[in-house]
């Protein structure tokens, strides 16, 4: 079943500008900050987005903080042909379960794998999260944590995703006096402001 919406990311500005101006994403989902805040990937490598733009602007802070930027929400229209949809009675860890005894069926991964830091270790077992939802013939993950929050999972990003636009962008420093959403209203009526 197709699933066609509008989604949004988090990220600093300068990342932003270069994803709209070429219309797709470079950058990897998981990231190791200087501040010792980490992303992970945990359905393996594709492009991570969510339903709400305040979320997607908390995601922006780290980014932004990280780089010494300004914080931007990207907004995006998604479409994915076959998603695996999860939720709250089937979510990440029935599916990492699931993954993994696809990939190791006698039930032991390699030992180099069990060896592996926390780090590389997730990186592994979301590849062969990823592996597995691409054989069941899935193209991404919907995964509706509850009736407010649903993240997604483009697996396959550069045919998936599409009218790459600024939501808002906000600086750090804005955010002791004013909420994601005022910064959001004050974005949108400066924009229609200049192109009057």
């Amino acid at each position: 079943m197709e699933e066609r919406v509008v989604a949004y990311r988090g990220i600093c500005l300068s990342e932003a500008m270069e994803v709209i101006r070429n219309q797709r994403y470079f950058a990897a989902e998981e990231r190791k900050f200087c501040n010792n805040i980490e992303i992970k990937a945990v359905f393996g490598p594709g492009v991570y987005l969510v339903s709400d733009y305040t979320v997607a602007a908390e995601y922006a802070y780290c980014h932004a903080e990280a780089n010494g930027d300004k914080g931007s929400v990207v907004r995006q229209l998604l479409c994915l042909q076959n998603p695996l949809w999860l939720d709250g009675h089937f979510g990440e860890k029935e599916v990492r379960n699931l993954a993994l005894a696809w990939k190791y069926p006698d039930g032991t991964p390699d030992e180099e794998i069990l060896t592996q830091d926390s780090t590389e270790l997730n990186r592994r077992t979301g590849n062969v999260i990823r592996e597995y939802v691409m054989e069941l013939g899935h193209d991404g993950i919907v995964y509706k944590i509850d009736d407010n929050l649903t993240y997604y999972i483009a697996y396959c990003p550069d045919e998936q995703i599409s009218a790459v636009q600024l939501d808002f962008v906000y600086e750090i420093e804005e955010l002791q006096a004013c909420t994601f959403s005022d910064l959001r209203i004050r974005y949108r009526r400066d924009a229609e402001e200049t192109q009057v």
